[in-house]
């Protein structure tokens, strides 16, 4: 199994030790090689359940998405018998520390900016206002909700097509 931690600045995973059949070089594995699984049958559960499609593409497919996204490849090392993915994690532009904490001061800025981009645009998307204002889209949602909890924003019609309505 996987073992993820998570850095300011990096997430490197690391696979169990398994022996690396065919690759050599943890480098190789961003080229074509051949993967065998080390337990069949528990690869052959996973691929039923569609959560692997294929053997020896895993890499191959997490070099290309990053790229497509603009973000830079991992890199791959090995360190005692394990490969070792590390992924380089974009600047964040809003200064956050991502520690996941909230002030309250911050929110109520974060509430004030809402409801202030509401009363421009009632049909304004969560996306939107994060770009707006500059914070994530989860810290858009938990402000939505607390706004509409303390009864001064409120949705009209559905997620998609509805809009929102500031109360005075």
């Amino acid at each position: 199994m996987p073992l993820a931690h998570i850095f300011t600045s990096a997430l490197p995973t690391e696979a169990l030790p398994v022996p690396i059949f065919t690759v050599t070089m943890p480098a190789m594995l961003f080229e074509p090689h051949e993967s065998k699984p080390w337990n069949p049958w528990i690869a052959s559960v996973f691929y039923r359940r569609g959560l692997i499609e294929t053997w020896g593409r895993g890499t191959l497919k997490i070099a290309k998405l990053m790229k497509d996204a603009g973000l830079e490849a991992p890199t791959l090392s090995e360190r005692s018998g394990c490969v070792v993915m590390t992924f380089v994690l974009p600047a964040d532009s809003s200064g956050s520390d991502m520690t996941g904490k909230t002030s309250g001061k911050t929110s109520g800025k974060t509430s004030g900016k809402i409801l202030a981009s509401v009363r421009q645009n009632p049909q304004v998307t969560i996306p939107e206002l994060s770009a707006q204002i500059g914070v994530t889209a989860r810290s858009i949602e938990r402000n939505l909700q607390k706004l509409q909890d303390e009864k001064r924003l409120q949705r009209i019609g559905p997620a998609n097509g509805g809009h929102w309505k500031v109360i005075p």
